[in-house]
């Protein structure tokens, strides 16, 4: 395996005094990318440095994904639920083709990317035949943009809703318009899909794009019955959210995810209202905040961040082991009939 990450004896002690006694010995985890180096290879440099997220880190083959899992979870059974990465250059059929190939040798429940533009017989076939558990659409593949001011239907169109519909699978999808979650657009075309599509399990990546509260609180309130949505922690560290989260929306509905590789690097998370700021140990051309050598040493790994609030607040809100359980294995189980 290559070194994703350096994995220091900083990290090796957060994880023992943070995590290690208090994560559920069986872990789902619903949102990683993965692939091979030849899906991406087509992809412009300039094009990793256009979005942090893109830059670092867009290479993971399935066996590298559970080796990394591995070392940074020691003594957990780990499973994965992966997809090929969304951005529009990449080649994905033939990453769908290796997912479908894991899949068969029981490394994988993965998740197939859909372009909008292609073929629903083509679509059908590839879904039944790779024995995937659903499909992650993204606005990337329209617009280059991944919180384009488009609508759900534009990336993820009704045929393609379904054909998940009637072969009641679930979809992760990425919210697009700049207000993410909080968008009244976006809460409309959510209720319109549930209500429409009722045998899809619509897991909405990342609590909506709800980095900081603000958004979950916006939309959340626009949603009077949340059943029928899942949501995931995929790239979430703040301690606000998981504890607005925890407040308004059952156990039942979260689903771990940790957006490997993206959130290898080393660092922490500041917050305004309605953003956020990385803050990094790895010298990453989007890095603008430093700090001294000293403290950016003590920096543990983004995932172990993650991890962390999620126990945090399960533990503050006294939710016990049955919900800490449900939301790093038996929901996604759930959501992806895989039980």
């Amino acid at each position: 395996m290559k070194p994703y990450f350096d994995y220091t004896e900083t990290d090796k002690r957060y994880y023992e005094a943070n995590i290690s006694n208090r994560i559920p010995k069986k872990v789902f985890d619903a949102h990683v990318h993965v692939n091979l180096p030849e899906h991406v290879a087509m992809v412009p440099d300039e094009r990793w440095l256009t979005d942090w997220a893109l830059e670092c880190g867009h290479l993971l083959p399935a066996e590298d994904a559970y080796a990394c899992a591995k070392q940074l979870f020691p003594g957990v059974e780990y499973h994965i639920a992966g997809f090929p990465w969304p951005i529009k250059e990449a080649d994905m059929r033939g990453n769908n083709r290796y997912l479908a190939e894991m899949k068969k040798k029981k490394k994988l429940s993965p998740f197939m990317a859909v372009r909008p533009e292609w073929n629903i017989d083509e679509i059908e076939k590839t879904l039944i035949e790779g024995d995937f558990v659903g499909f992650k659409p993204y606005p990337d593949m329209v617009t280059g943009v991944k919180g384009a001011d488009i609508s759900i239907f534009d990336y993820f169109p009704k045929p393609q809703w379904q054909l998940l519909n009637k072969h009641k699978k679930a979809v992760m999808l990425h919210l697009p318009r700049k207000e993410r979650l909080a968008d009244k657009m976006n809460i409309k075309e959510l209720l319109d899909a549930r209500q429409t599509f009722a045998e899809v399990a619509i897991i909405i990546a990342h609590f909506g794009r709800s980095f900081v509260p603000y958004y979950l609180a916006a939309g959340l309130a626009q949603i009077s019955d949340i059943s029928g949505f899942y949501f995931d922690t995929s790239a979430v560290i703040n301690p606000a959210v998981y504890e607005l989260a925890f407040d308004k929306i059952p156990s039942e509905n979260i689903i771990y995810g940790s957006d490997m590789p993206i959130t290898f690097w080393h660092g922490k998370r500041e917050w305004t209202e309605r953003d956020y700021v990385n803050i990094c140990r790895e010298n990453f051309t989007w890095k603008k905040i430093y700090r001294s050598k000293e403290e950016e040493a003590r920096y543990t790994v983004f995932l172990y961040e993650e991890v962390r609030s999620i126990l945090d607040m399960i533990d503050k809100k006294n939710l016990g082991d049955e919900a800490k359980n449900k939301i790093f294995y038996e929901n996604a189980m759930k959501a992806l009939k895989l039980q």
